[in-house]
């Protein structure tokens, strides 16, 4: 093992005994983090997947509370160990499940209604220090959709020596009694060394900064949102989400005239999902298009739904590959 090397997993273990509640201390919900599986791929890069939990979702009254009357929502936040210190990671899947690896999902009452990563040791590109107060930057992000993605060969997100990596996660529980799950998320990643791109995330949003819902009404709409840019670079990836209803969000550039993304919503392919949103394209590529500083970024966000929803949402996460 490298010097480099022996140096990470100090640091990780380090990092467990810092974020990681001891069973001593611990309520018995307090959500835990640790690493579930770990393996070298036949490209050398290597697969992790970190565990967040055990996460009760509590029960749903039936008094036509929740979203839509449908479930009661429960809000957790939580550690991540990272997968790697010093490292890019370059993929990114995120998953809701039981203790045994089964999947939890709307055929079993329970929803991913949001869930969000965070790094500590960064500012936000969109928010600055204003988003939660040291919430730090939004790297990830996906709803019951579970969209994951990978990043073009040789570009990664760089993560330091000592990330401080944490989660927000929202569940909401359509039976009469509490579950317990876990967030997974299984991220590929790689040594930093020379060759590799860093990916910066910027955060695109249509109530920015804020909680990040918006109302849509009954029927066809659409939302706009701009950002003004404050970097320059090379778009990499992309991907968005919404909610129910949701058809497609789009990203352009105005300034150029150039559309950097265009993210759609699918439905009714996996009988999981009950007939809810179950995918959102992604984008990705060596140069999906130019961001310069002082570009007008544009989010607009297309809705068609069966009811007014006071508290839909409307994101997109780029990666941009500074110049």
């Amino acid at each position: 093992m490298s010097i480099s090397a022996r140096v990470g997993a100090a640091l990780l273990a380090l990092m467990a005994l810092v974020v990681v509640p001891s069973a001593a201390t611990a309520a018995p919900s307090s959500p835990e983090t640790r690493i579930l599986s770990s393996e070298r791929n036949p490209d050398g890069a290597t697969t992790t997947t970190v565990r967040v939990g055990p996460l009760i979702a509590k029960p749903h009254s039936g008094d036509g509370g929740g979203e839509h009357g449908m479930g009661t929502h429960t809000n957790l936040v939580a550690p991540l160990l990272p997968p790697c210190v010093n490292c890019y990671i370059t993929g990114i899947q995120p998953d809701l499940t039981y203790a045994d690896g089964s999947r939890a999902n709307y055929d079993t009452g329970v929803m991913l209604h949001h869930s969000v990563l965070f790094d500590r040791a960064r500012s936000d590109v969109t928010c600055g220090d204003q988003l939660l107060g040291l919430a730090g930057r939004r790297l990830f992000a996906a709803g019951n959709e579970r969209t994951g993605g990978e990043l073009p060969p040789g570009t990664g997100v760089k993560l330091g020596w000592l990330p401080l990596t944490w989660t927000l996660v929202e569940l909401m529980n359509m039976k009469p009694e509490s579950q317990t799950m876990y967030f997974d998320v299984t991220m590929t990643h790689v040594p930093a060394s020379g060759g590799m791109t860093e990916a910066t995330p910027v955060w695109l949003d249509a109530n920015n900064c804020g909680d990040s819902t918006h109302p849509v009404p009954e029927g066809e709409s659409t939302t706009t949102w701009e950002w003004t840019s404050t970097i320059d670079g090379t778009l990499k990836a992309a991907g968005g989400h919404v909610h129910d209803g949701g058809q497609l969000i789009t990203a352009f550039n105005r300034t150029t005239g150039e559309t950097l993304c265009a993210s759609e919503a699918g439905y009714g392919t996996d009988p999981a999902y009950r007939g809810h949103i179950e995918s959102m394209s992604v984008c990705s590529g060596d140069d999906l298009g130019r961001v310069n500083t002082g570009d007008t970024i544009e989010l607009v966000s297309e809705y068609d739904t069966h009811h007014a929803d006071p508290a839909a949402m409307s994101i997109m996460v780029a990666f941009v590959a500074e110049d």
